[in-house]
Formats: C-alpha cells, structure tokens, sequence
C-alpha cells in the first residue's frame, strides 16, 4: 500500500442558480441532500462536507424531518459544514462590505441551528479571489480556505498572506470539485494514481456528483472502497484533512489569487448595475432604520445574488429575468421605502413653516463631510409667479443657488413649468439640512464648459474585436483594434452657476454613443453619463483616457486591498520619426471595484464607476471596458445558441467620474462620496 494517503473529501457542488432557474436548484439541492442522507445512513464510515447556509434555509424551510436528520450528523461530526456564508459568492469583484456580511449572515445561522462555528472558508468555483480576502476570512474567524481557480497554479497547499500580514492555510483542489457522472473504473483508478505522482504526503480527493444535483454515486463508492485495497484512503472531512498537515511547512503564496475567466468582470451590466444600486440604497437604509432586523431578509437576497454565477454574467436569461432582476428589486424597493419611511418622519419632527413653496430635506449617509449632489424633476414655479426658483434657503435665511436643468419629461404635469432642480450643498458628517425653495435677483456668473472642452480631448471610445464569450475564455487583453467612434457633434448643453453640461455624440457602424460631461460647483470631478445605443456584436468598447502622466504606475481598488497591476511590456513595436520603437507597456485586463488609476509621483488620473469592473492600461491610457455584447452563459467550446439573444445590446446607459491630480490615499473616501448620494425628500410648509 502506498505510503501517500488520500482523504476523500464526498460533496456535491451545486449551483443554486446558473444554467437552470432558482426554483430547479433549490429542487436539486434538496433531492441531492435526501440521496446524500440515505447513502450515509447505509455506509456509516461515509462523511460529507458542503457549505453556503441558503441552501441549509432550503431544507428547513421545506422539509424539517430532513433538516432534524441534518443536525444529527452534524453532531456526529459525520457532516461537515464548511463556507459559512450565505452563498459561494464571487470573491473578485464582490465588496467588502457584502463578503463580510456573507459571513455574519451565514456564520450567525450555523452557529444558531447547528451550534458549529465554521472555520474554513470555501469558495470552489469562483473566478479569482481578491488578495484581501485573507483579511476578511481571518475577520470572520475562518484559518482555512479551500479552492480550485485558477487551475494553473503549481501549489495545492500553501499559507496565503494578505497584504496586512493576515494568512490562512490554503487548499487548491488538484483535480476538480467532483467526478462527472459518466466516469468510468479505470477513469477514477486513473484519477487516484495520478495523486501518487504528486509531492504531498498527505492530499484530498474531492468525490461525489454535481453539479446540478446527485450527491454520490453507489457504483463510484463501490469503485473507490476498490481503491481503498490497494491505497491508503480514506473518507475525511476538511477540518481532519487540516489537522492532518498542521505541521507541513508550507510555501507563502502573496497577493490576489487569479484572476479567471476575466470575460466576467464586464458580463452582463444589467446585473452589476443592480446590484450595485441595491447595494448602496440596503447600506443607507440600515444606517436609519430603528429596527436593522427588518431588513435581514433584503440583505439575504442581495447576498444569494452575490453567488459566483450571477454577479459575473454567467448565468441564462430566464434566470436572470424571472429571479435575480426580480429579487433585486425587492431589496432595493425595501431599502427605498425605508428611505422613505424614515425621511419623512424626520422631516414631520422639524420647523418647515418656513417654506411658503416648499423646499426639501437632505441627509449625508456618509459619516464624514461631503458635497451632496441633488437634482431632482420638480415644478420650478408653483404659484405663478412668473419666474422660476433660483435659490435654496435655510431657515436662517443663507441662500444656496439652485439651477433647473431640462427634465425627464419634455412638460410637467397639467402643462405646468418643471424641470430637473439641481444643486451642490455641504453636508456635516451624517447631517441633514432643510431649504425653502426660493428665488433672488443676484446674478451668478455660470460655470462655463471650458474643462470640459479640455478633457473631453483626453477621451475616446475604443473597440476591440472580442470573440472570447461570456466568460472572455483566453483572454488576457483586449488588444486587437477594430476603430475608435467616430465623433460627430459637440454641443454645450447646459450651463448655470451650479452645473454645465457639453455633449458630444460618436457614431460606429451601426450603434451610437452620446457622452455628456458634467461639471459641478465646488466638486472637482468631472461626470460622465454615457447613453449607449449598440447595435454591433463581436466587439468591446472601451473609454480611453489619455491621462497624459509619465512612466506612470497603474493601481485597481479590490476587495479590501488596493492592487497595483502590472505594466509588462508590449512585444509588438510601432513606427516612430522613422524608426521602430516598442509600444507602452500594457497591464492585461484586470478587476477593479469603484475606482482605477494611473499614477506618478503620488497623483493619480481615473475613473469611479459603481458598477463598472473591467479595465486595464496600454498605450498610456487608463481604458475602463463599458460594454461587451455577448449571448447568455455562452461557453466555449460549445456552440453558441442564440436563442435567448444577446446581453447589452440596445439603449443602456452608463455613469461614472473622472478625476484627474488626485492623491491615491483620498480615493476610498472621493469615490464613496461620488457613488453614494446623498438621500433628498421634498417638504411643504405646515
């Protein structure tokens, strides 16, 4: 018998959501968990391991015999609950904040139903793992954490260092999550001696059926009780697995684990963009509701959608349409009837007698001080007066000027005067403040569109040939230009004292871009809304931006870490003043969350985007990745069914902000005032 022991490690990796609806995974789960039990009870030496607590919920919440059977093995160590989080979520483009309520959620309710404080974080099939993620898990009281992607790396076992000197031991799966159905005796005979050519002594062997439902298989158990007469195997759980190697001296592995399939950074906008607003709105709502436990529900939706084939654009439309879009509206519709609920009486409680038209209330969800941006489609003269609000004023009458932009509509309601009422206010640190609407005849010199003309020739829209699908399979970089858009007009669109907007529209083959810039009083950043109207498939589009700073370095806000990326050096050259010369080193496509930067000498130039992952840098430009038409879930080699049609073609429209001379360490705080608004109610007089 082979002196290297093999622990088998029996699960089902199942996807509650991917290539099938919810309501199918949840079946799937709780057949595969019947199959499981009932082989168990047969083979009493069999142990199995599984994770993510909404599938636990499933049980309970559906057949509670089952769910009391549960308890019994987990009590008798025999079932092992590993993962602690609400879902196997995406881990690379996910925030911090949702991975550390993925284990609050998720470790409150195995601690609650099964009393098992769960220690090993596990995260099979997602496509990357962020480099702070060592931080989150060690947060959570997780010391381990099991893996598979990415497949090319040459360490199974290793202590993985986060960037703030927190480690966890790390398992990479050899082989795979499970063995396919269709595995043969000599294919598992095969798949076992393959381990013997390894160089641990001591290594898992992950068994059992998945992905949509089984468990295990009696022919595959009666092979594998085979196998445990010639090697020396045994069934295992993770945690004994663990024991077993605590005093291996391991390699230490630094830095983002990945990245994989990097396609899914940019799939499918829809879903980010959802998911990021959902986001956002939860965190404000939590902040002034008095009860936070009516909002555990929503937070538990927002978290299943987090799942490693949602937030990545991975899964098929019927999924997407009738669960995921639904479920998130539920979470945001939660969060902003909360919003709403809350304002309002804070608003009952003040003194508006003030406001003979009206006025508004607004409060800054962020705990430092900041600008709030609000614009809203209001009437601009109620009582017809003649001239519109020009003015905001406080109740110690200081005057704050409000400037109507175009609205929504083209008319108001019963043909009355209406418009967009926007303005720049600064905010205390969790303040709210209340205004009069009102008017005054000072004359206030407008904004003027001239930065705007500057940065707008910093800016282009470049397209890429793209043909890697959804899950962007061998690529590394979008680096075959197909054009750049055409631009066919320039427009100042609007000017006032709080804000000006220049419009410029682009043209390629068949689709149509108009961009508007942005720029408000006293902020120093500049908006882009983005109206994409796309008709052309095969491509990625990119917008450009040539920053204009030397031998910069190029740096990616992840999940609780700020990476800098590498600038490796191009191998095609290009023609210059008559001679060839090496084009500017290029990063590859690379993850970001809220913000990307070029920097040199301590002062960056980017992009804040919410719900924007995709970007990289190449010819000394910072490009962020705005679209990428592809079909749902088309995966290679198959052939692409186009029948459910492709993502992200047609209207759409994209936000976000570029800054330009700005210090990397103000980042975190410029983009959570940017991406997060500040909340404003209209009030009357009473």
């Amino acid at each position: 018998m082979s002196s290297k022991r093999l622990y088998v490690i029996a699960n089902s990796h199942i996807d509650p959501v991917w290539l099938w609806r919810r309501s199918s995974g949840r079946t799937s789960w709780l057949n595969t968990v019947r199959s499981v039990v009932k082989i168990m009870d047969e083979q009493p030496d069999l142990k199995f391991s599984c994770s993510a607590a909404t599938l636990y919920r499933w049980v309970e919440e559906t057949d509670p015999g089952l769910f009391r059977r549960l308890q019994e093995l987990v009590a008798a160590k025999r079932w092992e609950i590993v993962g602690g989080w609400e879902v196997q979520s995406d881990v690379i483009i996910s925030r911090e904040e949702i991975l550390r309520r993925q284990a609050r959620y998720g470790k409150t309710y195995f601690m609650d139903k099964f009393g098992v404080d769960v220690t090993i974080g596990y995260c099979v099939d997602s496509f990357g793992h962020s480099a702070g993620l060592p931080k989150l898990l060690n947060d959570a009281g997780m010391n381990y954490y099991v893996f598979i992607r990415p497949m090319t790396m040459k360490e199974m076992l290793f202590d993985w260092h986060g960037a703030d000197g927190s480690s966890v031991t790390a398992l990479r799966i050899h082989q795979s999550y499970g063995t396919a159905s269709t595995i043969t005796r000599d294919d598992l005979f095969k798949s076992i001696r393959e381990f013997q050519q390894t160089e641990l002594n001591d290594q898992t062997f992950f068994f059992g059926l998945g992905d949509h439902g089984g468990g295990l298989s009696r022919k595959h158990l009666e092979w594998l009780r085979e196998a445990m007469q010639e090697y020396d195997i045994v069934f295992s759980t993770l945690a004994e697995y663990f024991e077993a190697v605590k005093d291996y001296t391991l390699p230490v592995v630094t830095g983002e684990l990945g990245p994989a399939f990097k396609g899914c950074y940019s799939a499918c906008h829809e879903v980010k963009a959802k998911i990021a607003v959902s986001t956002r709105q939860l965190l404000k709502a939590e902040k002034l509701t008095p009860d936070p436990a009516e909002l555990d529900g929503a937070w538990r939706e927002l978290l299943f959608n987090h799942f490693h084939d949602i937030l990545p654009g991975t899964s098929v439309r019927q999924a997407y349409e009738h669960d995921v879009f639904p479920g998130l509206g539920m979470v945001e519709f939660t969060a902003n009837n909360v919003l709403d609920r809350e304002l309002c009486r804070r608003g009952a409680r003040l003194d508006t007698s003030f406001m003979t038209e009206g006025g508004i209330l607004v409060w800054n969800p962020h705990g430092f001080a900041a600008k709030a941006l609000v614009s809203f489609d209001g009437f601009t003269d109620p009582n017809a007066v003649g001239t519109n609000f020009n003015v905001l004023k406080s109740p110690d009458g200081e005057t704050l000027p409000l400037q109507i932009l175009p609205p929504d509509t083209g008319f108001g309601p019963c043909g009355e005067p209406w418009g967009k009422l926007t303005a720049v206010i600064d905010m205390a640190p969790d303040g709210e403040q209340i205004y009069a609407y009102g008017r005054d005849e000072k004359v206030r010199a407008p904004l003027g569109c001239a930065g705007q003309h500057e940065l707008l020739e910093k800016l282009s829209f470049e397209l890429f040939y793209d043909n890697t699908r959804t899950w962007g399979f061998g690529l590394e970089s979008f680096n075959q230009v197909i054009g750049t858009a055409e631009r066919t007009s320039v427009l100042e669109y609007a000017d006032g004292p709080v804000c000006s907007i220049l419009r410029a529209t682009y043209k390629w083959r068949n689709s149509e871009i108009t961009l508007d810039l942005v720029r408000y009083a006293g902020i120093a950043e500049t908006e882009l809304w983005v109206r994409l109207d796309w008709h052309d498939v095969n491509c990625c589009l990119k917008l450009a931006f040539d920053h204009g700073l030397a031998m910069p370095e190029f740096y990616t806000n992840s999940c609780a870490a700020v990476v800098r990326r590498p600038l490796e050096p191009c191998p095609a050259r290009q023609w210059h003043n008559g001679r060839e010369e090496p084009l500017p080193p290029n990063s590859g496509e690379w993850s970001m969350i809220d913000w990307c930067a070029a920097a040199a000498d301590g002062r960056g130039a980017g992009f804040l985007a919410g719900d924007l992952h995709s970007c990289d840098h190449a010819d000394n430009k910072l490009r962020i990745t705005l679209n990428r038409p592809v079909f749902y879930a088309d995966h290679a080699p198959f052939t692409p069914n186009p029948d459910s049609g492709y993502l992200d073609l047609g209207l759409s429209w994209r936000t976000l902000w570029v800054f330009e001379d700005t210090g990397l360490e103000s980042l975190p705080q410029i983009a959570a005032e940017r991406l997060t608004a500040a909340e404003c109610r209209e009030m009357t007089a009473r």
